[in-house]
C-alpha cells in the first residue's frame, strides 16, 4: 500500500512538473475536484467545531427556571432572566433561562414542550418552578419539587437580613404524595419584591417552588438575594 502511494505521488508529481500554471489549475480541479471539496468541507466543520466548544462555546445555564402555568407573555420571562444575569459571573459563557412551560393550542407543540419538560427534569436540568398558588399542591403531590429548607440554609449563610425577608413570604402546604399527607414548607411568595416591582409584573399570585432533584442551592439564594434586593444601577 505504502509502495503504491509512493509511486502515485511521483507519477502525479511528474505530470504537474510539465505543466504550465494554467494548465495545472485545470487538471487539479478536474481529477480533484471532489477531493478538494471534501477537503474544505471537513475543515469548515472541523474549524466550526472548535470555534463552538473550545473558542466561543455556547452560553451554559447557570440556572433554569421553568413557568408552569397559563401562557404568559415571554417578554416577561425574557425580563426576569435578564435581570438575574447579575448572579452570574461569566454572563459571556452561563446565563440564567426562564422557559415556558404552559400549555397552549397547538397539539404538536404542546406534546414536543412535554417531552422536554419531562427530559429536564429527569436529568436535573431545571432549578425552580415559577407558578400561581395552586401550582404549588401539584407540583408537591406530583413529585416535582421539594420542601425549600436547604435552599434557606444557603440564604441564611450569605445574607440574614435576605433570610428574615425571605421567612416572611414562604408558603405552607399540605399535600399528598404517595398516599402520604405531609404539611411542609413548599413554596416562596414573589409578590411585592422589589425585582418584579421594578419590571412592572403583578406576581401577587406567583410563586417559587424549588425542582425535586436540584443541586444548585447557591444559585438558588442568588437570584433571591437579586429579587428580594434588588438596586439597578443607574
Amino acid at each position: 500500500m505504502k509502495e503504491k502511494l509512493r509511486n502515485f505521488f511521483r507519477t502525479e508529481g511528474a505530470k504537474l512538473r510539465e505543466m504550465s500554471f494554467t494548465d495545472k489549475r485545470q487538471y487539479i480541479w478536474e481529477y480533484y475536484k471532489i477531493h478538494i471539496i471534501a477537503f474544505v468541507l471537513v475543515v469548515f466543520f472541523v474549524g466550526s467545531l472548535v470555534n463552538t466548544w473550545f473558542i466561543n462555546p455556547p452560553a451554559r445555564d447557570y440556572l433554569y427556571i421553568a413557568w408552569v402555568g397559563l401562557d404568559v407573555p415571554s417578554e416577561m420571562l425574557n425580563s426576569i432572566g435578564d435581570a438575574l444575569v447579575a448572579t452570574v459571573d461569566n454572563p459571556d459563557r452561563q446565563q440564567v433561562t426562564v422557559m415556558s412551560y404552559a400549555l397552549t393550542n397547538n397539539p404538536s407543540l404542546d406534546s414536543a414542550m412535554q417531552q422536554r419538560f419531562a427530559a429536564m427534569l429527569q436529568t436535573g436540568a431545571i432549578d425552580l418552578f415559577m407558578t400561581p398558588y395552586e401550582g404549588i399542591t401539584d407540583l408537591a403531590e406530583s413529585g416535582f419539587s421539594r420542601p425549600v429548607r436547604e435552599v434557606m440554609g444557603y440564604v441564611a449563610a450569605i445574607n440574614p437580613m435576605l433570610y428574615r425577608q425571605v421567612s416572611q413570604q414562604l408558603v405552607t402546604i399540605t399535600f399528598d404524595l404517595d398516599g402520604t399527607v405531609s404539611t411542609d414548607v413548599m413554596g416562596i411568595s414573589l409578590a411585592d419584591t422589589p425585582l418584579f416591582d421594578y419590571l412592572n409584573i403583578n406576581a401577587s399570585n406567583l410563586y417559587f417552588a424549588v425542582v425535586a432533584n436540584t443541586q444548585n442551592f447557591d444559585r438558588i439564594a442568588n437570584a433571591l438575594e437579586v429579587i428580594f434586593q434588588w438596586n439597578p444601577v443607574e
